[in-house]
């Protein structure tokens, strides 16, 4: 005999537990409730708010303008709201053609309700936003 022996827990057995009120009072279980299946219809605003919050699906393009012609790249790329990065360091040594092309640039930005903004200091690069993107000054 220990000094501690008077400490221990006497072996205590597991008492029985009671029998369920439900079982004593109709004799039987309570009856588990079954799952089923529902079918679930989309609702046309649930299609719709879905197509409204997809992303879309935008493009940085770097066009290099030589010519006029390259100035149909630009509108069609706008249009598709799509970001353009013109080069126009090709057209510096033509002075005239470049004054046209940057007037023509302009007028398109302007009518398509867009933004320009040069982005070089050195050579002659612009950037076109279409209308929903801002350019924060």
């Amino acid at each position: 005999m220990g000094l501690f022996d008077s400490l221990k827990k006497k072996d205590i057995k597991p008492s029985v537990k009671p029998p369920s009120i439900k079982k004593e009072v109709t004799g039987k279980k309570a009856p588990v409730p079954t799952r089923t299946e529902v079918d679930v219809i989309p609702v046309e605003e649930d299609v719709l708010a879905k197509e409204l919050v997809k992303p879309q699906l935008r493009y940085l393009h770097k066009i290099t303008i030589t010519s006029y012609s390259d100035l149909e790249k630009v509108s069609r790329e706008l249009q598709d709201g799509n970001i353009v990065l013109v080069d126009l360091t090709p057209l510096e040594k033509k002075p005239d053609i470049l004054e046209k092309v940057v007037q023509q640039i302009k007028g398109m930005v302007s009518a398509l309700d867009g933004q320009a903004a040069k982005v070089c200091k050195h050579e002659i690069k612009l950037i076109l936003l279409p209308n929903d993107i801002r350019i924060a000054k």
